[in-house]
């Protein structure tokens, strides 16, 4: 059964609750002007001003100075520990509590800084930061291990590969990626990505406050780093965010988009290299076969000229004997020319086959070399050249299952389209 609900004391618009609170506020003296320490978390400069967050381990306080009294402020970096001093405004259009701030002291360098620089300075001392220990990242990465939470930057990463890289496979391994614990949760999902074996694997978050994005200077998460079995990217942040994470992993990228970018870049360099040596073999393709023709035109040309000299010292000797019979009896003539001309007869007839033979032979010769280097050859044995969109396909994962392609044949071509892919 439904109870009533409880009679309230005052039942007052939202706008007056607003002003109420504001009144609060006012009559409490202590926060007409008042001094509140903590570690500056984000620091947005805008057109009306400047607008910030000091927190401490237990709170965030949103703040905001206006221009001329930010200009007096000493200089801050997030991390820095300070005390802010002004008042307490309640700002009606966004239901919330600020301190307008009219001036800003440092006090030192804050907790989470002060950790950040201890950490650095040990892994710089272990050579964590080394180029020389860092690895390659590989030139055609195919798998890639994403570990990443849910939202905005990993959402980034995949639309960046899908549309510039969809071959290559990305396996989500999603984790926790701020709060207390966050860097033991990140560690373990980089453990699991490289147990995948894939060829990289990309560490990335969105963007966020310095605490929220402190878990990737936490040791857990530069060891796992370290010990992955393949290397690593990050992408962690904003432009201008940088982490302990970045120092030691294998290639730092300023954005979860430009990691995606990167990655697509090196197919994007592996296709232009992979077109210049195509363009390349196709150039001495066609100065092997230009030398094979002019090599059998030279050999051709010396058979004839060889048998072109044969066949004239013959030609000379006939003329000598018969000059010779012409010296004798008439019938002696005959007889000597009639012998002379039949032993003539005999030899001529198998230096004749002999000439026509070798030459027979040195056209077969030129023409099984000129076959031997015909690209075309291969279609006439049953084979086929695939080519989509005027490229020759030499793997079938560069097809996916719709796609149109040619097929060209010893005589004639056909389209056709992939209706499976046998990735053997």
């Amino acid at each position: 059964m439904n109870q009533a609900p409880r009679e309230a004391s005052l039942v007052v618009s939202v706008g007056e609750f607003a002003a109420r609170l504001r009144e609060v506020f006012r009559r409490v003296k202590p926060f007409e002007y008042l001094g509140i320490s903590g570690e500056i978390s984000q620091w947005n400069p805008r057109q009306n001003g400047v607008y910030f967050t000091i927190k401490d381990a237990n709170a965030v306080l949103e703040c905001f100075c206006y221009l001329n009294r930010a200009a007096k402020f000493p200089k801050v970096t997030l991390g820095t520990a300070v005390i802010a001093y002004g008042s307490i405004r309640v700002v009606e259009r966004r239901s919330r509590y600020e301190l307008l701030v009219e001036d800003l002291a440092l006090t030192g360098i804050g907790e989470l800084h002060a950790q950040y620089e201890a950490l650095k300075e040990r892994f710089r001392a272990e050579g964590l930061f080394e180029i020389a220990r860092k690895r390659a990242i590989p030139r055609f990465p195919r798998r890639v291990a994403l570990v990443s939470a849910d939202g905005k930057g990993a959402e980034d990463f995949v639309k960046v590969m899908h549309e510039r890289v969809p071959h290559v496979e990305v396996r989500f391994i999603g984790t926790r990626v701020q709060g207390i614990g966050a860097e033991v949760e990140i560690a373990e999902a980089i453990d699991r990505a490289a147990k995948l074996k894939p060829d990289v694997v990309v560490v990335a978050r969105g963007g966020g406050s310095f605490e929220d994005l402190f878990p990737f200077n936490l040791e857990p998460v530069v060891r796992a780093i370290l010990r992955s079995s393949v290397p690593v990217i990050t992408g962690i942040g904003h432009t201008g965010d940088h982490h302990l994470a970045d120092d030691v992993a294998d290639l730092s990228t300023e954005t979860p988009t430009n990691a995606a970018q990167h990655i697509a870049h090196l197919w994007q360099r592996g296709n232009e290299r992979f077109e210049r040596l195509a363009m390349q073999l196709d150039r001495e393709m066609r100065d092997i076969l230009a030398r094979a023709l002019q090599r059998g035109d030279a050999a051709i040309e010396t058979l004839d000229r060889a048998m072109e000299r044969s066949l004239n010292l013959k030609r000379d000797r006939v003329i000598a004997a018969e000059r010779r019979l012409n010296q004798q009896s008439p019938v002696q003539r005959l007889q000597q020319r009639s012998t002379h001309l039949a032993a003539l007869r005999s030899r001529l007839v198998p230096a004749w086959d002999l000439y026509a033979s070798r030459r027979s032979g040195a056209v077969a010769l030129a023409s099984s070399r000129l076959d031997g280097v015909d690209p075309n050859a291969p279609l006439a044995r049953g084979y086929a050249l695939i080519q989509r969109n005027g490229r020759l396909v030499r793997d079938a994962r560069e097809l996916a299952i719709g796609d149109d392609f040619t097929a060209r044949l010893g005589r004639g071509a056909v389209d056709a389209r992939v209706e499976a892919v046998r990735d053997e």
